[in-house]
């Protein structure tokens, strides 16, 4: 099934003590079936977001994201100077068809090196 959603997106990274937020406003679809998909385009790129019950990926642009529910996994993330091996920890995932929340942090190999909040709230798109 595929609903058509107005997608308000919200990412707080915290590094070192110092915070970020991105914050985005587009249409997007949302596709529910065995895994489910958020795909939105943002003026950079498309962001895509798909998950079950264990499994969670981020991919925006040349950028793959990795995560398990109930694992630590390492990805090879592609930054805009390079790809770098991150371990990703998944601290709370929630996803309904109105919202997702995810919090995970990324580790290298020596420790952690921030912490990310995603908050996606999708509202049903009336078509005129």
């Amino acid at each position: 099934m595929y609903l058509s959603k107005h997608i308000i997106y919200k990412t707080i990274f915290k590094q070192d003590g110092d915070i970020e937020t991105v914050e985005y406003k587009a249409k997007g679809v949302l596709h529910v079936g065995q895994k489910n998909q958020l795909s939105f385009a943002i003026p950079e790129h498309v962001i895509d977001i798909i998950y079950d019950d264990q499994h969670i990926t981020l991919k925006h642009d040349q950028s793959l994201l990795k995560l398990h529910k109930d694992k630590e996994i390492w990805s090879e993330y592609q930054l805009p100077y390079g790809s770098v091996l991150l371990k990703t920890k998944v601290l709370l995932f929630k996803a309904t068809d109105e919202q997702l929340k995810l919090k995970y942090e990324l580790h290298d190999q020596n420790g952690l090196i921030s912490t990310a909040y995603i908050l996606i709230t999708m509202i049903p798109l009336i078509e005129e």
